[in-house]
């Protein structure tokens, strides 16, 4: 059981940070026009979304002695939320919605 609450807290815990991931990083290019987007911007926030996954998943291994979860079903939930919730809110998607395909 220990496994299976480890791993819903990851998940929790991944999907919630995926998804201010989205609101703070990615939210402002939906309400751009497509003229007006640039490449650089998407860059930019590429490199910064992988920062903010790396640092979510290096906050989860540093307290790790800290909790009494399974620190293996926390990290694997935790990763699995964070991939899941940047294929759900790609920037593929953005692009598409501002009508630019060409990334």
């Amino acid at each position: 059981m220990e496994y299976v609450i480890g791993a819903i807290v990851g998940i929790l815990y991944g999907g919630l940070a995926g998804l201010l991931k989205y609101i703070f990083l990615w939210k402002k290019l939906l309400t751009q026009q497509a003229e007006n987007l640039k490449i650089e911007a998407v860059t930019t926030r590429l490199f910064i979304s992988y920062f903010v996954n790396a640092l979510v998943l290096l906050i989860v291994f540093l307290i790790r002695d800290k909790i009494s979860l399974d620190f293996t079903a926390l990290i694997i939930g935790t990763a699995f939320a964070l991939v899941v919730s940047g294929k759900f809110f790609s920037v593929q998607k953005v692009m598409e919605r501002n009508g630019k395909s060409d990334l």
